[in-house]
């Protein structure tokens, strides 16, 4: 009989009651994250995206006059959110560790590295400390170093960084994806948008319409985040009726 249960219990996602409460989190977190995608779309058309497109200079003068404004051109509402989608990494992984634990921990792992690093490709403390040392800069001499400092840090938003961040959690979404097929715990619309959400954002290397594809994966994030709240809703609270 225990061998029965144990047999029904596979490819459901962990019914331990320990993981009630993380289940409930990530739907929480999913619930709330296509809204904040939502806003993150409209503020990048309101503050755009400036690395690469402005100057040094141009940007120091955007964190003087608006330094929110100046901020979310930085990217800052991906360091904000990259941190919290943490858990929802952290929560897949403990609903898919039944279909294949190895894979399952190899997509979390990939999906920690990738949002960790995001950090360091977006040192926004540290542009808004170099452009008030270049406002209050007495000299030419000064400013210039200032200036140099904050090339070096603007080299790093399309930088190595960067481009592992995305691959890694790309790979990791795929990876999710896939065991999510799997599994009884998600339905298989949430993996089918999860695979082309997650194929998608890796499109972002490809020349001419590599931005557009990011965008696109984006925006299916809405629909793949919403997916998955109603999925760990019915993991959370189902379970704690049980």
């Amino acid at each position: 009989m225990s061998a029965l249960k144990k047999n029904q219990n596979i490819n459901t996602g962990s019914t331990d009651p320990r993981w009630i409460d993380l289940y409930k989190v990530g739907a929480i977190i999913c619930m709330i994250f296509p809204v904040t995608i939502i806003l993150a779309v409209v503020a990048y058309f309101i503050w755009p995206y400036t690395p690469g497109v402005m100057s040094v200079a141009d940007i120091f003068a955007s964190l003087q006059s608006d330094l929110l404004g100046g901020l979310v051109s930085l990217d800052l509402l991906m360091v904000l959110l990259m941190p919290v989608a943490a858990l929802i990494t952290l929560a897949m992984y403990v609903a898919l560790k039944d279909v294949n634990e190895s894979y399952a921990l190899i997509a979390l792992v990939l999906g920690l590295m990738g949002y960790t690093i995001i950090f360091a490709a977006r040192p926004l403390a540290e542009m808004t400390y170099l452009s008030d040392q270049y406002t209050a800069a007495t000299s030419e001499i000064a400013q210039n170093r200032y200036l140099a400092a904050g090339e070096a840090l603007h080299a790093l938003f399309n930088g190595t960084a960067w481009m592992a961040s995305l691959v890694l959690a790309g790979i990791s979404g795929v990876i999710s994806a896939l065991l999510m097929l799997r599994s009884k715990a998600f339905a298989r619309a949430t993996a089918y948008v999860g695979l082309v959400v997650s194929v998608g954002g890796l499109g972002f290397f490809i020349p001419a319409i590599g931005a557009l594809l990011s965008l696109a994966a984006t925006i299916g994030g809405v629909v793949w985040y919403g997916l998955m709240g109603r999925d760990f809703y019915r993991l959370g609270w189902g379970l704690s009726k049980n």
